[in-house]
């Protein structure tokens, strides 16, 4: 029920009414899952929502999984693609959109993601075909033109608009079939067609040219157009980027109907860039294995360092567990009496109650903090301190374990 709580969630935010949305026959509804889960989202999952008297969806798109340089995804191998620590390294998102879009069909097959292969898609693509084609004229219309696009773009220019046009049709039925790959080809099949006009023309050597105002702000001005074009074609794949160029060309939101028609004669806004090119060093750290930081041991972290000296103010000792009893009265403590090879007996109470019962002590070695001073408590005088191990979560790591010395030792040895 995910996709429909998101779908509330976001209605609630911008105001629309969920349930008249979902009850709407015209609302088509289509699935995008991934193929290890197509026997229950085509079979369980509709009969699901039908006899719940929900609406079953339109249609069901189902894609493959997406492998790393040939890999399957792996975090321990540093094979898998964290969407998270790819934000995390600044990495933009419209980056991996087109990388995946790119490599997207209608059929259910893996598509891998390759590093190499993202940096020169990315960077040719996107960059080199792309974004290049604002920045080259953007410049020249700004300082020459007033960001005024020219109203008369020139036999060329226009036939070759109308050629960026005339594939409106055939892009968006490849979007629509799913080929989003296709799609995204042939639309750098245009922009190459663009640059090649650029390259012919050289806008940067025009405005050395005396007396070619004109002809240089007829190119500039087919570039932005174009340039308009084929943001409208990219618009699906990249939303983000296409509403930095809408601010850029200080337009509406575009659609897909916006490419039939021009916009001469109207002024442009300020040209910053509006996409960097993909840093290899950036890749290399998305793909590093994790860096798992171990727990502290035992649940807290070590003491402050100390001296050999102050180690040895504490006199630890074997000690014989003569006797042990119950202490009335208390929900923690055990008494022990204990041979610490003085010639008599200690009294040394010890919260050790949970985790033993008296007669499993007695006749048992361990280790007490001999030279601790002796302590006035409720049920008498505690004459040193018994060792015993805990975790620091005893709730989530419950047990308390009594040191207890190898065979051989007898009372009294010191612990060096």
């Amino acid at each position: 029920m995910g996709y429909l709580a998101s779908l509330k969630n976001y209605c609630g935010k911008t105001h629309r009414d969920f349930d008249g949305l979902l009850a709407d026959p015209a609302l088509e509804q289509v699935h995008f899952i991934g193929k290890d889960i197509t026997y229950f989202h085509t079979l369980f999952w509709p009969a699901m929502l039908k006899f719940s008297g929900r609406k079953t969806p339109d249609k069901v798109f189902v894609h493959g999984f997406i492998t790393v340089s040939g890999e399957k995804m792996s975090k321990s191998r540093g094979t898998g693609i964290s969407p998270l620590r790819y934000l995390e390294l600044g990495l933009n998102a419209e980056w991996l959109r087109y990388y995946i879009a790119a490599k997207l069909n209608a059929k259910v097959e893996d598509i891998d993601f390759n590093p190499d292969d993202f940096v020169a898609r990315v960077n040719s693509d996107l960059v080199g075909k792309y974004i290049n084609i604002a920045s080259r004229a953007a410049g020249f219309l700004a300082k020459r033109f007033g960001g005024r696009l020219s109203s008369d773009l020139g036999v060329e220019g226009r036939t070759l608009l109308d050629g960026l046009r005339a594939q409106r049709g055939e892009i968006e039925r490849l979007y629509e079939e799913r080929e989003f790959g296709k799609a995204l080809r042939e639309v750098m099949l245009l922009a190459d067609r663009v640059n090649e006009y650029v390259d012919r023309h050289k806008p940067w050597e025009l405005a050395k040219q005396a007396g070619q105002d004109a002809v240089l702000h007829d190119v500039c001005s087919v570039c932005i157009e174009a340039f308009r074009v084929l943001t409208i074609y990219l618009r699906p794949v990249l939303p983000a980027l296409a509403a930095q160029v809408e601010m850029f060309l200080m337009v509406e939101p575009l659609t897909f109907a916006d490419a039939a028609r021009a916009i001469g004669g109207h002024t442009i806004g300020e040209y910053k860039h509006l996409m960097q090119r993909v840093d290899p060093k950036l890749l290399d750290a998305l793909f590093e294995p994790p860096v798992v930081e171990a727990p502290p041991p035992g649940g807290e972290a070590l003491a402050a360092e100390i001296k050999v000296d102050d180690f040895a103010k504490i006199d630890l000792r074997i000690a014989k567990i003569v006797d042990c009893a119950l202490v009335d009265g208390s929900d923690k403590l055990l008494r022990l009496t204990l041979d610490v090879g003085e010639g008599k007996t200690r009294n040394v109470f010890s919260g050790i109650k949970s985790a033993y019962r008296p007669e499993d002590l007695i006749g048992k070695f361990t280790v007490m903090v001999a030279n601790l001073a002796p302590r006035k408590m409720k049920f008498g005088v505690s004459e040193g301190m018994v060792l015993a191990a805990s975790h620091a979560d005893e709730k989530a790591h419950p047990g308390l374990y009594v040191l207890e010395p190898w065979p051989g030792a007898t009372p009294g040895l010191r612990v060096r």
